[in-house]
């Protein structure tokens, strides 16, 4: 079985794979305080709930963009399945060619789910992922990963206005009814749906008229998609993929492992 790792900035997407099946997915929060020895017991209840054994697993490979996380968790990983990660970054193959300025400065998430989109759909596409920042990252005909645009994330954008405005609070943000609201939480819950759905449908059509073409083939990921995708209205279709970085890590390992776990 192999182990795959998405390190965020504030959750750890992890999941489990026999071959080409994923056996189960989970989120831990991804906190630097915490021992690799904590990750290893916080890992090992997973499985265990998941009804797997972490001993069986012999491959694992690791995306992270917390830095001070990654020796913590890999050493995790060596605790609970006796197994070194393979960590994405320089050197490291994933059969993506990345046309940026500086293609190591590119993050390992935004690869991993570049890689697990080029996977599923082939052409001109675009990956939105709904993270602690909201990401678009663009895939030409070619599959050469040719940008990326970076904008503020939802939970991210929220919690900075709650910080600063003393009146405005942390919301839960639920399902938005009327467009205006009628008091301070459906205010809040509808100016921040409506509005990164806006902001989506308007960078999807920058896009669009950048790459000269009417139509976009747009994949969505992140704990956040289903909180904003059904509210874009910009006419086109969003494939929703939950599991895309995981997807994309498990081909990275392919690529760097001739036997299949």
């Amino acid at each position: 079985m192999l182990l795959v790792c998405a390190i965020e900035n504030s959750d750890i997407n992890l999941g489990v794979f026999d071959r080409d099946q994923l056996l189960f997915s989970s989120w831990l929060s991804a906190s630097r305080s915490r021992s690799a020895d904590e990750y290893a017991i916080l890992m090992d209840n997973v499985f265990r709930m998941n009804r797997q054994n972490p001993a069986a697993i012999t491959g694992a490979v690791l995306a992270s963009v917390v830095r001070p996380l990654n020796d913590v968790f890999c050493q995790a990983i060596r605790q609970i399945a006796a197994v070194q990660p393979l960590m994405v970054g320089p050197g490291v193959k994933t059969g993506l060619n990345i046309k940026t300025d500086i293609p190591s400065q590119v993050g390992a998430d935004i690869v991993a789910n570049a890689v697990g989109a080029a996977a599923l759909e082939k052409g001109a596409l675009v990956v939105l992922d709904f993270g602690i920042a909201t990401t678009l990252t663009g895939i030409n005909d070619a599959g050469e990963l040719c940008g990326v645009l970076i904008a503020p994330g939802l939970e991210t954008s929220l919690e900075a206005l709650s910080a600063q405005a003393a009146e405005l609070p942390f919301v839960a943000l639920d399902q938005p009814g009327a467009l205006f609201g009628k008091n301070t939480v459906e205010s809040m819950t509808s100016g921040f749906i409506y509005g990164f759905a806006a902001m989506v449908d308007g960078l999807l059509d920058r896009i669009a008229g950048f790459w000269n073409t009417e139509t976009l083939t747009i994949i969505a990921t992140g704990r956040l998609a289903p909180k904003v995708i059904p509210y874009c209205i910009g006419g086109r279709a969003i494939r929703h993929e939950p599991h895309l970085p995981l997807y994309g890590l498990k081909l990275i390992h392919q690529l760097n492992n001739r036997r299949r776990i």
